[in-house]
């Protein structure tokens, strides 16, 4: 069995009470701080209702009870042990709702649904494929992508006084930027026609060597030199090369010295 750590207490169904887990320390800081953000943006808006975890990590016997019981109950479950939610093998597994101020569960709304969807990505989790054509909003797993946003460290302060009316809610602590991503996992390659220089350009980051050898071993190309690396003018690349630049800016990390001497070399060609 892994580790537990507390995310708060359903507020759905037969758990209604029960304190809900996952099985880190890091998920359980991502999870409290998505709830800690889709609660601001719901009082912004004069929306009721507070983001909560209907169920995180799932006891095996659970699991095997639901999985009989599941034409009776008219639920949707995987096959035991095999879920995201086991308590023995992952446990990275969220169930989200609304918790009523009276304490009832509802599902969200369709425009709640997309806010929760970006505020997980931004906190490094995924609304997995099979989970849009199930179709289970509500269901995502978290630590299965970079973080764009590090978790608040008083993310369960924050959470606790939002359920609580006469506790002003705390400013978030500060926390630094995310650590930039070494490897990007959707990576443009191209090749400059003027100064004849490699580029693999990601998200934050950019790479570019002149030797055509590295080129091929930094992008573990598979297919060949000459299909990997499309040939770009400079005026094409300049324009991907800043698009990674203003990533940078949106998300809170300064510009590049680095890219901005490429930036340079491809106007000077």
């Amino acid at each position: 069995m892994v580790a537990r750590f507390s995310v708060g207490k359903s507020s759905y169904g037969d758990l209604r009470g029960v304190e809900q887990f996952v099985m880190s320390a890091r998920i359980a800081l991502q999870v409290l701080s998505v709830i800690a953000d889709f609660n601001a943006w719901q009082r912004d808006r004069g929306a009721v209702g507070f983001l909560s975890v209907n169920e995180g990590m799932r006891s095996r016997a659970r699991q095997s009870w639901l999985w009989a019981m599941r034409f009776i109950l008219g639920v949707v479950v995987a096959i035991p042990f095999t879920s995201r939610h086991d308590e023995v093998l992952h446990g990275n597994a969220i169930d989200f709702g609304i918790t009523m101020p009276g304490g009832s569960n509802r599902a969200l709304t369709a425009e709640e649904f997309a806010k929760l969807h970006e505020l997980v990505e931004a906190r490094g989790g995924t609304w997995p494929d099979w989970a849009k054509t199930a179709p289970e909003p509500w269901h995502h797993e978290m630590a299965t992508r970079a973080e764009l946003l590090p978790p608040y460290p008083n993310a369960a302060e924050i959470v606790a006084n939002d359920l609580d009316p006469t506790v002003p809610t705390p400013a978030p602590a500060p926390t630094p930027p995310a650590p930039i991503p070494t490897k990007d996992s959707d990576m443009r390659h191209g090749l400059s026609t003027k100064t004849r220089t490699y580029y693999d350009i990601g998200e934050l980051t950019v790479s570019g060597t002149g030797r055509k050898a590295r080129a091929t071993a930094n992008a573990k190309a598979t297919r060949g030199i000459g299909t990997l690396y499309r040939r770009m003018t400079p005026s094409q690349l300049i324009d991907l090369l800043e698009e990674v630049q203003d990533n940078r800016v949106d998300l809170g990390y300064p510009r590049s010295r680095r890219i901005d001497q490429q930036i340079q070399n491809e106007k000077a060609a």
